[in-house]
């Protein structure tokens, strides 16, 4: 009997090691993923994705790519998935979405602790609060609409979030606009090296978007996507999703 599961186990093993890697990309989004300091890929996203595939048993190799090149490289089928990605109709001819929602991104307010600030999720509220936000970023028809229509009188806009957090500690502006976790990771990552106050987050968050993981339909992985959802949802429900985005908003 030991000998014969012994057998099992040695062939059952050499079957997992048969199974063809499968290349997957993203793009460099610190927190969720990034290259940290030991040339690694990293991050929120990127450790929920491996844990989905251990489970699988499938291994993958995750690259990070430009965010044009990597679309490019699912259209021609270069790499086989990727993840993160929002939901576009026209994107459905070329990849096949997962159905469960890999991460939510959640756009949100900060203003340093101890500011008080009139907000009950109007935003229309805000129009005589000075807000920074990123340089050409889409934050929700919503709040776009209100820009659009120029109800901010007091906008300013920077190409990278860590000047917007310098701003908000040096009192050049009054609201933050950006993403959940982002925020607050760089914010962290700024205060290693000089302290800065605490932010506190304003709610009703601005707007919540799903992503999900894509395969490109070249590769013909249907059967592939449907084990992740499979898997990714048990993870739901035993509750390892929730303890990795735990971990990270800390």
């Amino acid at each position: 009997m030991c000998l014969l599961l012994t057998v099992n186990a040695i062939l059952q093993a050499n079957e997992v090691q048969k199974v063809k890697p499968l290349t997957i990309a993203t793009l460099e989004y610190p927190p969720y993923h990034y290259v940290n300091s030991h040339g690694k890929i990293d991050g929120i996203t990127v450790s929920l994705v491996n844990h989905v595939f251990n489970t699988m048993q499938q291994p993958v190799v995750i690259r990070i790519l430009p965010w044009s090149r990597l679309l490019k490289s699912l259209k021609e089928g270069i790499v086989d998935g990727a993840f993160q990605v929002l939901y576009k109709e026209e994107r459905t001819h070329y990849l096949d979405y997962s159905q469960e929602v890999l991460m939510q991104e959640v756009v949100t307010l900060f203003i340093k602790q101890g500011h008080k600030i009139n907000y009950s999720g109007d935003l229309s509220l805000l129009a005589n609060y000075r807000l920074g936000v990123r340089q050409d970023f889409s934050y929700g028809p919503v709040f776009d609409h209100l820009v659009t229509e120029g109800v901010f009188t007091k906008l300013t806009s920077k190409t990278r979030p860590r000047e917007l957090i310098i701003m908000l500690e040096r009192g050049d502006i009054d609201v933050l606009v950006g993403d959940l976790f982002s925020i607050p990771y760089q914010h962290r990552q700024i205060t290693y090296e000089t302290p800065l106050h605490n932010f506190e987050r304003l709610q009703p968050d601005v707007q919540v978007t799903p992503s999900f993981m894509v395969f490109s339909k070249v590769k013909e992985l249907k059967n592939v996507r449907e084990q992740f959802d499979i898997t990714l949802q048990q993870m739901k429900k035993q509750g390892q999703y929730q303890s990795y985005i735990d971990s990270w908003s800390q």
